[in-house]
């Protein structure tokens, strides 16, 4: 039977997959996401602190999010990295995405158009790198799009490079990775109860649980 995405939850990390040359993709069975504030360094106190984003209407701060998607590697050739280990995940292997500004804006447009809005553990999220962009020491954006992998190869070392692309979701159909994401939620959610659960000294049990918020520096 079809498991429904309905919640979410902080999960260990998983290597996040990452935009970094054009004509790459890859197809990645989705488990779960959850929704979290942005972060970036505050350059006073070198701490991570959230970015602000407005106020409500009951003038309360607001601040700007970000989607981070738990799922298992079924296909292709971008590239996934957690701390200096990288690589492309084997078919199989647990992988993040971290969507942010239009990417986030783009998983929200095809959630719209995906099941009539509904997602179940296993539906397919498809991903490729189509363009990058030079920004200058103000991170503005400089000279137009760039549209091959050559042009970014010709760009000099020294100047910021940034890669983007595009997503489309499409309902899962491989019983082979229905199977494994669903496993993979299974797997989770026992890990959640764990960690939740109040052991005979009284506390908590985090255990294993890493909340890397320095992913924001990730772009996407």
């Amino acid at each position: 039977m079809a498991i429904e995405i309905n919640d979410a939850g902080n999960y260990v990390s998983h290597p996040i997959i990452k935009h970094q040359r054009i004509g790459e993709s890859c197809k990645l069975a989705v488990i779960r996401w959850e929704q979290r504030d942005r972060l970036s360094k505050d350059p006073g106190t070198q701490q991570m602190v959230k970015i602000p984003n407005g106020v409500d209407r009951n003038n309360r701060p607001k601040f700007k999010q970000e989607l981070v998607i738990q799922a298992v590697a079924i296909s292709g050739d971008m590239v996934a990295a957690i701390g200096d280990k990288s690589g492309v995940p084997a078919a199989g292997d647990r992988v993040r995405v971290i969507l942010k500004a239009k990417g986030f804006g783009d998983w929200i447009k095809a959630r719209k158009a995906h099941r009539g809005g509904k997602f179940n553990v296993g539906d397919v999220l498809v991903m490729s790198t189509d363009k990058a962009q030079q920004y200058d020491q103000n991170g503005t954006p400089k000279g137009p799009e760039i549209r091959t992998q050559a042009d970014a190869d010709a760009v000099p070392r020294n100047t910021t490079l940034g890669f983007y692309g595009s997503l489309s979701l499409v309902p899962g159909q491989e019983v082979r990775w229905i199977d494994a994401a669903e496993a993979a939620y299974r797997d989770d959610e026992n890990a959640e109860r764990q960690r939740n659960a109040i052991p005979l000294g009284g506390q908590a049990d985090s255990t294993g649980y890493v909340d890397e918020f320095a992913d924001e520096e990730v772009p996407f």
